[in-house]
């Protein structure tokens, strides 16, 4: 596959499913965001931690179920021939929400505008397909993640203090973030 100059956003083939290195990519753990509700209204605070730790998550997923399909995409991020990030969604005609079920940006390259670029590729997919916003989840702890979807107009939607009782993350939270178009 010829290698693109400049910056491209291109829907991930099986041609160039391998252009995005399949790995767990770390982020840095600087606090936690602690949503609270109240009246029916969402706000939070954040708990900022004295020392920062770097965290991961498994990468499992099968990325042949986002090609070719009628309500699963993923886009590639490519700057300079490289691929620097991707963006994994999934449509529901029941809730018209396209769920985000992963967006990774290159730690790297973070901070560049990258993520906003998929998000913006992303909604012109979920709006082709008749949906009426985004939905997803990530964890408290990922504040940098929060603090990203917020810039990015998404509101807290719910917090779930269960879902990961059971798991490695047990002291972790989930909290779901909705955008709507």
């Amino acid at each position: 596959m010829e290698k693109f100059r400049g910056i491209n956003i291109i829907e991930m083939t099986l041609e160039n499913k391998n252009d995005y290195e399949r790995k767990e990519h770390p982020f840095t753990v600087i606090g936690r965001l602690i949503p609270k509700l109240e009246n029916g209204i969402w706000s939070y605070q954040e708990e900022l931690y004295e020392q920062p730790y770097e965290s991961k998550y498994p990468e499992h997923e099968d990325l042949d179920e986002y090609i070719n399909s009628d309500d699963s995409i993923a886009f590639l991020y490519y700057s300079q021939g490289k691929c620097l990030g991707h963006i994994r969604l999934s449509a529901s005609d029941e809730i018209k929400f396209a769920s985000i079920d992963r967006l990774i940006v290159l730690e790297s390259s973070r901070g560049k505008g990258i993520g906003t670029a998929l998000l913006n590729k992303a909604k012109e997919w979920a709006l082709q397909k008749g949906m009426k916003g985004f939905t997803l989840e990530t964890q408290d702890v990922n504040l940098l993640a929060c603090r990203f979807y917020l810039k990015n107009e998404f509101e807290i939607g719910a917090a779930d203090t269960i879902l990961y009782s059971n798991s490695n993350y047990k002291d972790e939270n989930a909290i779901f973030f909705y955008s709507k178009f």
